[in-house]
């Protein structure tokens, strides 16, 4: 019978085996090890909250596994690789757009009645004029708050695109669970960066025990906001880069929070009376693959965590086995006579010197005995015997090996033609494949993050006529799409010089 008991413990065995593994990958090169026993102090100082999973070693894990890697590149590839674009809240061009603005009017003046600012005597039912003068000046409002969405995109990082500050975070949250941005703004509390932070130099400090008012936006109608305000507890978070502390707030805290201490003022003025060469803190945006059991996020390969240290320990006794053989192919056996006690020894000495590693690889041992006596009967023999049986023909855990990438695979759900493998497919099952997982996997993780986009970054811009969405691959048949336009010609759908545009 399963007790609590019994799964604490059993998850103490597990970081064990996570604890010694990082210790002998990292002892050896302490330079290329941040997160060492003084970073752990700092964080432990500023009084962080534990991770489920250490962040560094989750990353070492990933750079020695033979499966991981390319799931995540998978991840990263195709929910995240294919760029973005914004669509129309309204399509001004379409037939119905002037119904969707009196809608939206409608919807404006039955939230101002709700909220008892409707002037007296007017009308939730927006007149023909009406609609007509707030159509125009709508579509001209879209056009502007579309050029700021494409410079701000196009400028939202320093030293990279977005698309690849998306991929960047989706491999950090893939690897260890959790990702981080660091929103920065302009002179007037305008979004205008966007920062990649490395996952596993951040921490969580515990919730804040009193709740701020934070103020949100929030839609009454498809082209228009209200201020809505609310009581949060929010957190703060903590990084640590070469024992060095920098603290940052939520993303939408109010407060002044300092940038060095992580305390919290009342405003600038008493921040810089305190410590005058102090700042406040930037926001960050965390992203986590949620856990019932942590504020921290866990990646979702976790669970394959042994199948992962089997794999590399199966190719550390691999590869071993080609420095440490010590198995000739043949032996040539002289007999007739004894070895010498002499002997001996100079048969581990030539094992040891001259029959271990590749480059002895068909080296043959030779053992020699002295006659038994001067007659016919002492005569020696000579005897050529093979030793092949005895040596390894390939490398050994294979099969077990399979099963532990297939394991690491199915943590990710991906079919083995998007982790690198194209054997046993062919084009019916392929594309079964890759339809799967774009509709089980990747379309469902590109709506996440899109509804993040939206509800956080979007609103607090005020953006109101656009909607962020990532693109998908573009996926063309050719031979079906000549046949479609065959037909579609053939019946006058289309013209000729309209098939050849398809």
């Amino acid at each position: 019978m399963t007790t609590p008991d019994a799964i604490h413990a059993a998850d103490e065995r597990l970081q064990t085996i996570l604890k010694a593994h990082v210790v002998g990958a990292t002892v050896q090169d302490p330079a290329s090890r941040p997160a060492g026993e003084d970073t752990a102090s700092a964080f432990t100082s500023a009084g962080a909250l534990i991770p489920p999973y250490d962040p560094e070693t989750l990353c070492l894990l990933v750079e020695h596994s033979n499966s991981l890697r390319q799931n995540v590149d998978a991840y990263a590839t195709n929910i995240d690789g294919n760029g973005y674009r914004f669509d129309a809240v309204i399509d001004f061009d379409a037939e119905d757009a002037r119904s969707k603005v009196a809608d939206a009017i409608t919807l404006e003046r039955l939230a101002a009645r709700e909220a008892r600012t409707l002037p007296e005597g007017m009308s939730t039912t927006p007149s023909a004029e009406e609609v007509s003068a707030r159509f125009t000046e709508l579509r001209q409002a879209a056009r502007v708050e579309r050029a700021r969405l494409d410079a701000f995109f196009d400028f939202a990082c320093f030293d990279h695109s977005f698309v690849d500050l998306r991929r960047r975070t989706r491999q950090d949250l893939e690897v260890t669970g959790n990702a981080f941005w660091e929103v920065l703004r302009d002179g007037k509390a305008d979004l205008a960066r966007l920062v990649y932070v490395p996952s596993y130099t951040v921490r969580l400090l515990p919730l804040d025990r009193e709740a701020v008012e934070v103020t949100e936006r929030a839609r009454v109608s498809p082209v228009s906001f209200d201020t809505v305000r609310s009581r949060r507890r929010m957190r703060r978070y903590v990084q640590v880069q070469s024992t060095e502390c920098v603290y940052f707030k939520s993303f939408g805290d109010p407060r002044v929070v300092s940038r060095s201490t992580g305390r919290v003022f009342d405003d600038i003025a008493a921040l810089k009376a305190a410590k005058p060469d102090d700042g406040p803190a930037t926001e960050l945006l965390h992203f986590a693959i949620h856990s019932p059991r942590s504020p921290y996020g866990v990646p979702r390969w976790v669970g394959t965590l042994l199948s992962v240290l089997g794999s590399r320990q199966m190719e550390e006794v691999n590869f071993l086995y080609f420095e440490n053989k010590s198995v000739p192919p043949m032996a040539l056996l002289v007999s007739g006579g004894r070895i010498s006690e002499a002997s001996v020894p100079r048969i581990e000495r030539f094992i040891e010197e001259n029959l271990k590693g590749k480059a002895n690889f068909h080296k043959i041992l030779i053992l020699e005995a002295d006659g038994a006596g001067t007659g016919d009967g002492g005569r020696a023999k000579i005897e050529l015997r093979p030793l092949t049986d005895a040596q390894q023909q390939d490398a050994l855990f294979q099969v077990y090996d399979e099963r532990n990438i297939d394991k690491v695979g199915s943590a990710f759900r991906l079919p083995r033609l998007l982790r690198g493998e194209s054997k046993d497919f062919n084009r019916a099952t392929a594309e079964s494949a890759l339809r799967f997982a774009e509709d089980q996997v990747f379309q469902p993780e590109r709506d996440e993050f899109d509804f993040l986009i939206n509800r956080k970054l979007l609103a607090d811009m005020g953006i109101r006529f656009w909607r962020f969405r990532s693109q998908t691959p573009v996926t063309r048949d050719p031979e079906r799409m000549t046949e479609m336009v065959e037909r579609l010609v053939r019946v006058g759908v289309l013209t000729p010089e309209e098939g050849r545009l398809l």
